[in-house]
């Protein structure tokens, strides 16, 4: 056992996710960085402060979304107010936003099927997404007042279908405003 005193913040979150997943054992490699391991899985956290040493961010990478099987995501938002907490590379309001746009285009229609991110930014996440045969970029950015979901299509996509998807991407808007804004 090693005899390293992790940062508070740093040490409320990892308990915070042991308490849910019994099983994770952690390791501290610094005062400021830990790892879960929960049997193959493995979730590596990173206390960063700004340059005065205030207001504590916490990196998440979490390959096997265990966090959000687990349902985490909602007890590390009410943490928010101790420290920014990103989980791959979103804020946890953003990732749970992404999530919630994911599951209202499923419910809109089963034709809609999402492929993968490609770009997350803290705020903001961009993936790709299929309606039918048809690919398009979908971005959905966590603005201060609002959040915005927009598509992308390539130059030669097919009009009707585009009026189709850009209609569904607003009542998604609308959606994601009534529910996280």
């Amino acid at each position: 056992m090693n005899n390293i005193k992790p940062d508070a913040v740093l040490e409320s979150v990892v308990n915070l996710i042991k308490n849910t997943i019994s099983d994770a054992k952690i390791e501290y490699a610094s005062s400021s960085t830990a790892t879960l391991k929960d049997g193959n899985d493995t979730i590596y956290l990173e206390q960063k402060s700004d340059n005065s040493g205030n207001s504590a961010t916490i990196f998440i990478k979490d390959k096997q979304e265990i966090i959000f099987s687990e349902d985490l995501l909602d007890p590390l938002k009410d943490l928010d107010q101790t420290a920014t907490i990103i989980v791959n590379d979103l804020d946890v309001e953003t990732y749970l936003i992404f999530q919630a746009v994911k599951d209202e285009f499923d419910q809109l229609s089963n034709s809609y099927e999402f492929v993968k991110a490609t770009e997350k930014e803290v705020q903001k996440a961009k993936s790709t997404f299929k309606f039918g045969k048809h690919v398009f970029d979908l971005i959905v950015s966590n603005e201060r007042d609002q959040i915005i979901v927009a598509p992308e299509f390539s130059s030669s996509f097919d009009s009707t279908i585009k009026k189709t998807i850009e209609a569904d991407a607003l009542k998604v808007q609308h959606a994601m405003c009534a529910e996280f804004k």
